[in-house]
């Protein structure tokens, strides 16, 4: 441990330092590569011929591939909130058009509790696998740990490689909005809803047998996907009352002008965005001195 107890205000380092720790690639470096090439005529000069050179001269592969990122605050705090994470995933609306992906949970308090940000070039295998690993990486696994996400097979796959011992949960509202596009009863629909929320596996079965009478399409349509990943009565572990991606969807909602803006920018509006948050929120704790919940 040590103390600062006086500091003086003067620099002693040149502003040559500071910026040599700093450096880029400047217009002259760049443009010896290049102006033969622009003196040729044949030679189209766009970003992608430069990016091939640099390849060529220096091996320098310059793509955007993956990113994910994750708050001191919310990796410390991840212990005491439900062991239950939301994932959802975004479309990006800048000239990059890259998804978002977006991991949540719910504190004591009922409230968004971001935990992790990624961001890839596409959906698939590979950027899910990377992503859960990541997320791994940061915050750990736990015990009893629940995922809840849509019916997305990339996202199942990452999980299922990544958190093998944690248990995958389908949001009720995908499903039921699934089963609006196949033109099903609101009979049906109401019938569904009724099975997936109750407590009890006797009156779970009472309702999923219902809808075998009436639409047996339907009946065969949900049973593709085990009723231990969407109905509460039929779940081996805890659900803490979170059926739906609600709370990853709110969070795209909050951070729908932002997807509009580079990625670095973008970062920067979520930085300020959770910040803003935490020291409300730290603001708000402390001034309660009471149990909140055994989570806390």
């Amino acid at each position: 441990m040590f103390k600062i107890v006086k500091i003086e205000k003067k620099h002693d380092c040149s502003v040559n330092t500071m910026k040599a720790d700093q450096r880029h690639a400047t217009s002259r470096l760049i443009s010896g590569y290049i102006i033969d090439n622009l003196r040729d005529l044949r030679f189209e000069v766009t970003p992608a011929f430069v990016m091939a050179e640099m390849q060529k001269l220096h091996g320098l592969d310059i793509r955007f591939v993956y990113m994910f990122y994750a708050y001191v605050s919310s990796i410390s705090s991840w212990n005491h909130c439900r062991p239950v994470i939301v994932v959802g995933e975004t479309s990006l609306k800048s000239k990059f058009h890259g998804v978002l992906v977006i991991s949540v949970s719910n504190d004591a308090n009922n409230q968004i509790f971001p935990l992790a940000f990624g961001i890839a070039k596409s959906e698939n295998n590979n950027s899910y696998e990377w992503y859960f690993s990541q997320l791994r990486n940061t915050i750990g696994s736990c015990e009893n740990l629940i995922f809840l996400s849509d019916k997305h097979q990339v996202i199942a796959y990452g999980i299922a490689k990544v958190y093998h011992e944690s248990h995958h949960r389908i949001c009720i509202y995908h499903l039921e909005q699934n089963l609006k596009q196949r033109k099903v009863k609101s009979e049906v629909i109401k019938l569904f809803q009724s099975a997936a929320r109750v407590y009890r596996r006797k009156e779970f079965d009472l309702y999923i047998s219902d809808i075998a009478k009436v639409d047996k399409n339907t009946y065969d349509y949900l049973m593709e996907e085990p009723p231990e990943r969407w109905a509460r009565s039929c779940s081996p572990r805890r659900r803490y009352d979170m059926l739906t991606t609600n709370i990853v969807e709110s969070m795209n909602s909050i951070l729908l002008e932002a997807r509009e803006l580079p990625i670095l920018k973008m970062m920067d509006f979520i930085q300020v965005k959770l910040q803003r948050w935490f020291y409300e929120r730290r603001n708000e704790v402390e001034g309660t001195f009471y149990d909140v919940s055994y989570w806390v």
